[in-house]
Order: C-alpha cells, then structure tokens, then sequence
C-alpha cells in the first residue's frame, strides 16, 4: 500500500538524514505505512542555509498539494528559539502569527540533531563506553553538546579511542567534525537510537513527534487541524 503522505524532505547532513528516517520508520505501520519519501531518502543539503534558500519552492510546492519536510538546527549563535528562525527567514514581524501551508512542514532541532540522538541515554553511553550519569541530563538545553561529547571521549584516551574504533569521530585542529564522526553516528541511529524512547528527555523531538502524530489522526483533513505553526 502507498504511503498516504509523501514528502519532499530536506536535512542538512547525513546524521540528521538518518534520525529522519527513523522517525518516520518508527511512526508508520509496516503493512500499511502513513508517510513516505518521495525521493527515496531525505535529501542531505549540507547546512540550514541550502534549506533556507529552497523553502520559497517548498511553499510554492504546497499550492499544488505537495507535502515538504525541512529539518533543521537551531544552533548556538544564529537563532534564539525556533520562532525567530523562521520569522528570519520569511520576513514576518515580531508581533505577526506564523503560519505556513499545511502542506509544509518545518522543524528545528533544538539546538541541533545530536541533542535527539543523545537523548536516548541508555543506548547512547552503552554504543560509546560512556557513562550515562555523564551525558547532559537536558541535551537540548545543551549550548557545547558537540564539545561535551568529544570531550567525554577524549576522557578515555587515544589508545582506547582507537581500539574501540572511535578516533575518527574526533576533530583535528582544522576540522569540527572527525572523518568517521557521520558514519559512526549514522550506524548508532540505524541500529540503536530509539525515538520514542529518545523524546522524553528531549522536548523539540518530542513536539516533532506529536505533530507528526497529528497528522495522522483521523478527520485531519490535510494532516492538521490549523494551519498555525506550532514549535
């Protein structure tokens, strides 16, 4: 059976291509799935400011009945909360509602994809040999997750990192990122990561659950029941 909605999705690199996908997997019914990608996988665009630039087709897009989904993080610096982004993004006034077709969807990682992934803090300490009580009790209250998280496996030393096969997840002096940082995360996603279990310790990924959830709801019509945006 097709999926009754299908959607154009965009994220900005492969950890959050992969926590996309899982959402949706852990959403749908096997045997008869609500929701689906229409190209096949989300499509990476390697930073918000690729996304920011496509949305304008996104909303065009849902004039013709087209669903989009634009995943995104808030970051540290450029944004305070996710109203300001989108505010930023289509030019509306402080004092004016939001408010997008309901054919597109927009949601922001707060403050970005990783504080979803370590949300599921059992899983998570267990696949890196970390030690749960460590991880940050609120990730998405978390301005250094990225840091704090390279700095606990840092804690365990070069050589463990490199016999458990970590070492490439972390920096060098010119990079923010180490060369197997997006695969070793993507394998954890894929095979570990729970959202479910994940969204009780991370409210930007559960609000992205519930309105996911909404759409499915019968009596829906269009998978929502106002077109308000709602983070």
């Amino acid at each position: 059976m097709s999926p009754k909605v299908l959607f154009y999705a965009y994220v900005e690199d492969a950890p959050s291509q992969a926590v996309l996908e899982k959402i949706i997997d852990s959403l749908n019914d096997p045997e008869s799935p609500f929701f689906g990608f229409r190209d096949g996988r989300p499509q990476i665009m390697r930073g918000e400011s690729q996304i920011r630039k496509e949305f304008p087709a996104n909303l065009a897009m849902a004039a013709e009945g087209l669903y989009t989904f634009s995943l995104v993080d808030l970051d540290v610096y450029d944004y305070p909360c996710p109203p300001t982004l989108l505010r930023n993004w289509l030019g509306i006034e402080q004092d004016k509602p939001i408010v997008l077709p309901p054919q597109t969807i927009l949601r922001v990682a707060t403050r970005i994809v990783e504080s979803w992934i370590m949300a599921d803090r059992k899983k998570f300490a267990k696949f890196f040999d970390l030690t749960e009580s460590r991880l940050p009790v609120a990730p998405d209250d978390h301005l250094r997750l990225r840091k704090t998280f390279f700095d606990l496996l840092w804690e365990k030393g070069g050589n463990v990192l490199r016999k458990k096969k970590l070492i490439g997840m972390v920096p060098s002096k010119n990079s923010h990122i180490g060369p197997k940082y997006n695969d070793i995360m993507c394998d954890f996603v894929e095979r570990h990561w729970s959202p479910e279990r994940a969204e009780h310790n991370s409210p930007s990924l559960k609000r992205t659950m519930n309105r996911l959830r909404s759409m499915m709801e019968p009596n829906c019509g269009d998978g929502f029941n106002d077109n308000r945006l709602r983070f």
